[in-house]
């Protein structure tokens, strides 16, 4: 979406190097990507200029021999403002502005229609203030935003200070769509940081969410995520309206860059929003993170999502090849983004759960510690718990060594989530594949867990070489953990096994 709109001002653009009053005469350049459509229009600027070159030149030396009033009188009633921008690149800055000092707002601003910043920079440099405060109120006054748009990344600051206030909110965002490049954008945009809900507000009434879209995918990483910070402090009716554009527009492949560098509070804050719980807009958003190489700007957005919401995008995701899936894991751990790749994965179905699981990537000790050093610290373990039941035999020493890694309140905290995700039966086999020292460090460590009967009662299996390996080391249990175990083993059916675990 975006791409049609970044050319549709680009059309725009070259309408008016080429003098063609209506854009729509170049309609048939749509389908071109912005880019080719502006380097056409920097090789027409080019031969326009050097074929004029010597004429302009030789106007420029005999304008240093008259008095800049009178300068003034005959760039007025005999050149006229086209070739009077065509000159102001041939004459010397200085001069050019004590020209241009005696001439009228009303030619300076018709002059700056055809004017070229890249050849005139030296020339706008030198203008005072005052007087570029004057031309763009009068380009404002008429509407004339590409004009305005193009001359932006030429001015100075303090010409730009000068003339912004002259503009009212959303003339801000006429001139932002015609901007040129990402250096003008988050340069205008930072001069008005204070206009910038009004803007976003003034957006909404006047229903322009294309253009700031538009605006908004122009900008730099750092720039447009503070715009979307601000967005998501606005009205619940703003918010609204920008995520029903960008839906309408199928503008998320601008959004996800956006929501990718947002602070917490206001990724939350959009994720709240009634268009984001729709199945529909989550699966699109989500396919388009796949099919756009987006999908680290997913995940931190993805990680605000309610497990509701997660099923959408894990369904998506699910859908991927191995190869593919491979890969996402890959680039989120090389991101170093497990915090908010678990999440996702914990709300796939089983059968994806265990397709994930069997991906050789998960069996690399370095994407496993990875994921369990995240795990353990950010409280994970609701949701990288289950993963372990599905993971194959030879990880399980890599992931008992890591349990001896945990501080007292990172286990008491992976214990105290196992029951709840039916996990308590991982985690003991985990521990008993320990060395003997952390193995007993981590019955003393069990045994001290809130809630422990609640624990063993989770321990349902009726595999005797499970309750078996328990018996074997039943001096490093220490009681009451030992006690409870013994009468649980009897309640699965093995009550040979309790007495030896009392004895």
């Amino acid at each position: 979406m975006t791409a049609t709109h970044h050319t549709t001002a680009e059309i725009a653009k070259l309408a008016r190097v080429l003098e063609l009053p209506d854009p729509a005469d170049l309609a048939f350049l749509a389908d071109l990507p912005p880019a080719a459509i502006r380097a056409f229009r920097d090789q027409v600027n080019d031969l326009i200029s050097r074929r004029d070159a010597r004429r302009m030149q030789r106007i420029g030396a005999a304008a240093k021999l008259i008095p800049a009033p009178i300068a003034a009188k005959i760039t007025e009633a005999a050149f006229g403002p086209v070739l009077a921008a065509a000159v102001a690149g041939s004459v010397d800055p200085a001069r050019a502005v004590a020209i241009a000092g005696s001439l009228s707002p009303s030619f300076l601003a018709d002059a700056t229609v055809t004017l070229d910043p890249h050849r005139a920079a030296e020339v706008i440099t030198h203008v005072p203030s005052s007087m570029a405060a004057a031309v763009a109120r009068e380009l404002i006054r008429r509407g004339d935003y590409l004009t305005m748009g193009r001359l932006v990344g030429s001015v100075p600051d303090s010409a730009l200070r000068a003339a912004l206030p002259h503009a009212a909110d959303i003339d801000l965002l006429h001139v932002g769509y015609y901007l040129e490049n990402t250096s003008a954008a988050d340069r205008l945009l930072t001069l008005v940081a204070d206009r910038i809900p009004g803007m976003l507000r003034a957006t909404h009434t006047e229903n322009q969410w294309p253009e700031a879209i538009t605006l908004l995918d122009l900008l730099g990483p750092a720039e447009r995520s503070r715009i979307g910070d601000i967005a998501a402090d606005q009205d619940d009716e703003v918010i609204d309206g920008l995520l029903t554009a960008v839906g309408e527009l199928d503008a998320w492949d601008t959004l996800l860059p956006v929501a990718a560098g947002m602070t917490p509070t206001a990724l939350q804050r959009l994720t709240q929003r009634p268009l984001l719980h729709t199945p529909e807009a989550l699966t699109t958003i989500t396919d388009t993170a796949l099919t756009h190489d987006l999908w680290s700007d997913l995940l931190p957005l993805a990680a605000h999502l309610t497990p509701t919401q997660l099923q959408c995008v894990a369904a998506r995701v699910g859908t991927e090849s191995d190869e593919s899936l491979t890969a996402l894991i890959e680039q989120a751990h090389t991101d170093n983004q497990w915090e908010t790749l678990l999440p996702v994965a914990l709300a796939f179905d089983t059968p994806t759960r265990n397709r994930l699981a069997a991906l050789p990537i998960l069996h690399r000790p370095d994407t496993l510690e990875a994921a369990f050093r995240t795990t353990a610290t950010h409280n994970l373990w609701p949701q990288a718990l289950p993963l372990l039941d599905a993971l194959p035999t030879e990880t399980h020493d890599t992931l008992a060594a890591r349990i001896g890694t945990l501080s007292d309140d990172q286990f008491h905290a992976a214990a105290t989530a196992s029951p709840t995700t039916h996990s308590t039966p991982t985690l003991l086999t985990l521990i008993l594949r320990q060395a003997p020292a952390p193995r007993t460090r981590s019955m003393t460590l069990l045994n001290e867990t809130p809630k422990l009967e609640v624990l063993v009662t989770t321990l349902t299996t009726t595999d005797p070489a499970f309750w078996k390996a328990l018996s074997d080391i039943r001096t490093e249990i220490p009681q009451p953990l030992r006690g409870l175990l013994a009468a649980q083993v009897a309640q699965c059916g093995l009550p040979e096994i309790g007495d030896q675990l009392t004895a």
